[in-house]
């Protein structure tokens, strides 16, 4: 009972005695304002102590050179290391931020490895963001893929395993083309040209280049062939019912015949219409005046 009795007494003692120190009562070590003013100290015995202000370090005298404690002092902020085995750093949940960073180097000299599992997202405001690798780039989705935001240009060849999908998502059929909608990409059958079929006059536009119309009208209507068509716009003409189909030239439009002819002859007549040069135009076929 009475060891008992005085360990309680000597607890309480102790902390008695811990907590009455003050600023006061702490030992100071002689300073230096910098390595400059530390270095020029002059019979300085071995063992000797001091505090750099500028360094924010204490720094021993080994009989030749003023030196930092390697162990007990430094960190990565004022000094580089090396580490002496594997670490961990676990972030509990917490954020780990770099601000103000001149470079940020990572080199390893094995795999190096940087995994999310929400988004990763690697960017930059300066003229690029570079990837490269010595042997190839391989760039994984599992699930939706990777997409490119904006203009993305190859600088060599392209190899594709799978299939390229228009802008619908369409991988297309074996022998077609992929053609440009204006807007996007289309899969098409090569050399194959489109029908477009019409009741009524109609007015041409660029995009019906290499069209074929058909004409089903009982009655008969007017083709009308606009300025500014590019040169090499040609179409083919047919007439299906008892309807005449009149090629005519808007303002400033020249329609050429040999024979000035720019009707279709009849049931079943055809036509050639091609601009031979600016907003002059070559009709051949099955014509009547």
């Amino acid at each position: 009972m009475k060891k008992i009795l005085l360990f309680i007494a000597f607890i309480f003692t102790c902390n008695l005695v811990t907590s009455q120190i003050d600023a006061g009562s702490v030992i100071g070590l002689p300073t230096a304002q910098n390595n400059t003013e530390m270095n020029n100290i002059t019979g300085a015995t071995e063992g000797s102590f001091l505090y750099n202000v500028a360094e924010k370090n204490i720094y021993f005298f080994n009989g030749t050179s003023w030196t930092a404690p390697t162990n007990s002092f430094t960190n990565i902020y004022s000094s580089n290391g090396t580490l002496l085995g594997p670490r961990t750093l676990n972030g509990g949940g917490n954020s780990l931020v770099f601000n103000n960073l001149n470079v940020l180097q990572f080199f390893s000299n094995g795999a190096t490895q940087l995994f999310a599992t929400g988004a990763l997202q690697l960017g930059s405001t300066g003229n690029s963001t570079q990837i490269s690798g010595a042997l190839g780039l391989t760039l994984t989705a599992t699930s939706n893929g990777i997409t490119l935001n904006g203009n993305t240009v190859l600088n060599n060849n392209l190899r594709v395993v799978g299939s390229f999908s228009d802008s619908s998502s369409n991988a297309g059929t074996t022998g077609q083309v992929l053609s440009s909608t204006g807007t996007g990409t289309q899969w098409v059958d090569p050399n194959l040209a489109e029908i477009i079929n019409k009741t009524a006059s109609y007015t041409l536009t660029s995009v019906d280049n290499g069209k074929v119309f058909t004409f089903n009208s009982a009655t008969d209507v007017t083709l009308n062939v606009p300025a500014g068509l590019p040169v090499g716009f040609n179409i083919s003409i047919y007439q299906i019912n008892t309807g005449k189909i009149e090629i005519a030239g808007a303002g400033g439009v020249t329609v050429l015949n040999r024979l000035s002819r720019f009707k279709t002859a009849g049931k079943d007549a055809g036509a050639g219409l091609l601009c031979t040069s600016t907003n002059n135009f070559h009709l051949t076929g099955d014509l009547k005046r």
